[in-house]
């Protein structure tokens, strides 16, 4: 009787049809814009 390795690898799934990879936008005109640091003057 084989033991059958049941752990799964991680991958990194690329995902086709679906851009947005993050919720938050770097783009200072996107709707999801987040400033990358949240502070005064930056």
């Amino acid at each position: 009787m084989a033991i059958i390795n049941s752990t799964y690898k991680k991958v990194k799934r690329k995902r086709p049809g679906v851009h947005a990879k993050t919720k938050h936008s770097n783009m200072k005109g996107s709707s999801n814009y987040k400033k990358m640091y949240r502070g005064q003057g930056k």
